[in-house]
C-alpha cells in the first residue's frame, strides 16, 4: 500500500453520480513505476507512460516527485520518459533529483540486490 496517499496529488472528475477525486497524471505516471508487477510489468507500464506522457505538465511533474520523495521511482520514471521522447519531462525530474545524491538503481526493482551504488 502508497504510504503517502494523503498527500498524492489529485482532480476532481466528474461522472454521472457526481465527482471524485483522482490521481493527476503525474502522480499515476510515478505510481506506475512504483507498482510494476502490479501493472502487469514493465512493457504494459512504458506502453501507458507513452500515451500518458502527453498528459504530464512537466512543472506539476516536478511537484509530485517532490512531494513523493522517492528517489528511486523518480530516476525509473525519468529514464522511461527519456526513452519515450518526453525528454521535457525527463527533465523536470533530473532537476528535482540534482537536488538528490544519486544512486544506480535496476530498471525493475522485482529483485532484492546489495545496497545501491553511490555516484
Amino acid at each position: 500500500m502508497k504510504r503517502k496517499i494523503e498527500a498524492t496529488p489529485t482532480l476532481s472528475l466528474k461522472t454521472e453520480t457526481g465527482s471524485m477525486a483522482v490521481s493527476t497524471p503525474e502522480a499515476t505516471a510515478l505510481d506506475l513505476v512504483r507498482y510494476v508487477k502490479a501493472c502487469g510489468g514493465l512493457g504494459n507500464v512504458a506502453t501507458v507512460l507513452a500515451e500518458l506522457s502527453e498528459r504530464i505538465d512537466p512543472a506539476q511533474l516536478f511537484e509530485a516527485a517532490q512531494i513523493d520523495g522517492e528517489r528511486a521511482v523518480a530516476q525509473r520514471l525519468g529514464y522511461l520518459l527519456d526513452v519515450a521522447l518526453a525528454t521535457d519531462k525527463a527533465a523536470a525530474l533530473a532537476s528535482w533529483l540534482s537536488g538528490h545524491r544519486l544512486c544506480t538503481w535496476r530498471l525493475r526493482p522485482t529483485r532484492r540486490s546489495r545496497a545501491p551504488q553511490r555516484r
